[in-house]
């Protein structure tokens, strides 16, 4: 052993147990081990259920306007159930390879767990490295146990807990109802295979998790992996490689561990562009005659508008999802005359113009013929340009690995959407790269499948920082993978259905931004009445519409969505009514702005979400593990939206403390942990304040201006 290194050797019976640092070994018995760091268990083998199995599978992709299916035949899988453990490295290493007697020396995993010096954000910090020689799949365990609990894997929808559940790790689109055993998914499925989606199809999906036992696993894999946490005994990495590494991070309990997982992987800016908190971002779509009628209509009902959105701003065709954009982009005066001078008048009244871009362009489109000319577009296994159907239409899209094609897109947003006026805008998809498409500098298709939305995110932030407006435009994104943290600035959850299923309704908006909030990430929000309209099967209601927008007000950024099918769907501007009610929720929004402000603060300088689960301040409470429809916006504000049509009264689950309904007139003080009933009638979605708050005084008055 090294001098000066502190060691501790206890010997009891058989059971030999070596302290160094923070790791821990015990060895009952040859060939059975469980190590451990930070005094949690991270690894625990036996010949009966080993740490490490290899094998050999044939895997099919199939894709369809980024809907994969993919099937997996694995027809060899070897258990490497002896482990000969290597101590010589300790105290800050430990090593062991794994075989079976019955392939070695042919087959073998070595892999070595090396704790690094303390680090600034983690309690403490270590490296698992894993590599596999002869066969290229891996299936690497994890210790768990049945009352683990488990979160993370990027944006989920479905599932909060992910415990006895496996998530594939590749992006995609995420479906269309999310549930195999529902009607509607069922009517997709039939019409368009892989259309439907399931529980764990994603547009972000991240091979990153917390335990309950305070530590994160943060995984280095690029290609298609799943995280497999159906065992109780056992979390499970399995992934298309030969290698794999872990980054290990401890924590004293999950506020500080979440708090150092977003401070390590997102770069985020302290402030948000100050305009956002004049009101809600609305869209609409049309011209610039439409455009302005239905913002007077806003206006002159009261409604609070930081910004309108077109995003048909480059031209419109029409397919069989509806009206789409064209993608080509660039100002079409014919659509939108006099827009550059729109722009500049309104900002002078204090309200923004938002547009949309995304990292493909319509085969139509003369910047589809420069960008092919220049050879910055992906191409087939032929050499050809890749041009790939998106609906109705198609496309190539932007090889970002050519450095000069990234920067040629970067001058195309800098010149026709920052240099134009826009203040924000979508930065849509980025789930759809085949695995036939070949680029430039990324020999491995499978890893640039998952890749490609990084680098798309890259691009944005180039052009941002390139114009100097990282503090003034705002972008928002759908699609990332681990590394895209470092770039976002705000991220959005994609295209809910108009309507209040669990799976891809209103519900799984919160569960969407939690699980972000948990895995690197902590500001994004949803398109307000969700976005996937069918004709005669998914429409959207005024009730919906306004119950989700109730919710939207407690979290960082209010924007709302016309859907793919507009002319099917109740919208803010459909009536009077509705938009008074819609600019009572936006002056309420405005309201909270030095809050939203602190929030925002905390995200970037703490690394709190600014919408986490309650367990994150509560973890002494057991129960607030099983709430994953309710949040905390900020440290403050107990937000429970409701989840479903006709509800005049809710029951809300409050952690331990003192809390008061902001909608009580009579300033009640509940004291948590408690469930109470409270009045849920329209434009009160039930939210509760910390009695102790200092924003209590400001909770108070919004009370007394905005009660009904």
């Amino acid at each position: 052993m090294a001098p000066g290194l502190r060691s501790e050797l206890h010997c009891v019976l058989i059971c030999c147990i070596v302290t160094v640092n923070s790791l821990t070994l015990t060895y009952p018995f040859y060939n059975k081990f469980t190590l451990f760091i930070d005094d949690k268990p991270l690894l625990d083998h036996n010949i009966g259920d080993p740490v490490v199995a290899v094998g050999r599978s044939q895997i099919n992709y199939t894709e369809d306007q980024g809907n994969f299916i993919i099937s997996e035949d694995v027809y060899e899988k070897i258990e490497l159930s002896t482990c000969d453990i290597d101590e010589s490295g300790m105290p800050d290493l430990f090593k062991a390879t794994c075989y079976s007697v019955d392939y070695f020396p042919e087959v073998s995993v070595d892999f070595a767990v090396e704790e690094k010096a303390d680090s600034e954000l983690f309690r403490k910090t270590a490296i698992v490295n894993i590599t596999v020689v002869g066969r290229d799949r891996l299936w690497f365990r994890l210790a768990s146990n049945s009352t683990e609990k488990i979160y993370g894997a990027g944006e989920q929808f479905t599932y909060l807990n992910l415990k006895g559940h496996e998530f594939p790790m590749w992006i995609r689109e995420q479906g269309v109802g999310r549930n195999l055993s529902s009607p509607l998914t069922e009517i997709v499925e039939t019409g368009s295979p892989g259309a439907g989606g399931d529980y764990h199809t994603t547009y972000y999906p991240a091979p990153i998790f917390l335990s309950t036992w305070n530590y994160v696993i943060l995984g280095k894999q690029e290609r298609y992996s799943i995280l497999n946490f159906t065992s109780s005994t056992r979390k499970e990495i399995y992934v298309h490689d030969k290698q794999l590494m872990l980054n290990v991070g401890t924590a004293t309990n999950l506020m500080e561990l979440v708090g150092a997982i977003n401070r390590e992987m997102s770069v985020i800016p302290p402030t948000l562009p100050e305009w956002i908190y004049n009101g809600a971002i609305v869209a609409v779509q049309g011209g610039t005659q439409n455009m302005l009628d239905k913002l007077q209509q806003c206006l002159d009902n009261g409604v609070n508008v930081s910004a309108i959105w077109i995003q048909d701003w480059a031209g419109k065709i029409e397919t069989p999802f509806g009206y789409r954009v064209f993608w080509n982009w660039r100002w079409n005066e014919e659509l939108y005359p006099g827009l550059d001078s729109v722009i500049f008048d309104l900002a002078q009244q204090g309200i923004q113009v938002a547009a949309y871009i995304n990292p493909h362009l319509n085969v139509e489109g003369d910047l589809f013929v420069e960008a092919d000319n220049l050879g910055y577009l992906l191409k087939n296994d032929k050499g050809e340009t890749y041009r790939q159907d998106f609906g109705g239409f198609l496309a190539g899209t932007l090889d970002f690995s050519n450095p000069l094609a990234k920067q040629w897109y970067a001058e195309l947003i800098k010149k026709n959407i920052i240099g134009f006026g826009f203040k924000g805008f979508m930065a849509d998809f980025g789930e759809y790269t085949p695995v036939d498409a070949v680029a430039t500098n990324s020999p491995d298709p499978y890893q640039f499948h998952n890749l490609l939305p990084v680098l798309w995110a890259s691009t944005v932030r180039l052009a941002l920082e390139q114009t100097d407006t990282l503090s003034s435009v705002l972008p928002w994104a759908r699609s990332g993978f681990t590394g895209a943290q470092s770039f976002h600035s705000m991220m959005w959850a994609g295209d809910q259905n108009v309507d209040w299923s669990m799976s891809d309704g209103l519900p799984s908006s919160i569960v969407a931004a939690l699980s972000l909030g948990l895995s690197g990430f902590g500001l994004s929000h949803s398109d307000i009445g969700g976005y996937t309209t069918l004709n005669g099967i998914l429409t959207r209601s005024e009730e919906l519409l306004l119950r989700w927008a109730e919710y939207s007000v407690f979290t960082p950024l209010m924007r709302t969505h016309e859907g793919n099918k507009p002319e099917l769907n109740h919208q803010i501007y459909s009536t009077n009514e509705t938009l008074k009610s819609f600019a009572r929720l936006s002056a309420i929004y405005t309201s909270l702005t030095p809050y939203h402000k602190e929030v925002v603060s905390q995200v970037a300088t703490f690394g709190i979400p600014a919408m986490s689960p309650l367990f994150l301040h509560h973890a002494e409470d057991i129960d607030s593990f099983d709430i994953q429809y309710q949040y905390l916006y900020g440290s403050d504000l107990l937000v429970a939206p409701v989840l479903h049509p006709s509800k005049t009264n809710q029951e809300v689950y409050l952690p331990p403390g003192r809390w008061m309904h902001l909608w009580d007139n009579d300033q009640k003080v509940f004291e948590g942990p408690v469930s109470v009933n409270v009045d849920a009638t329209m434009g009160k979605t039930p939210v509760f304040f910390r009695d102790n708050s200092k924003w209590i005084s400001l909770f108070h008055d919004i009370r007394n201006r905005f009660n009904l």
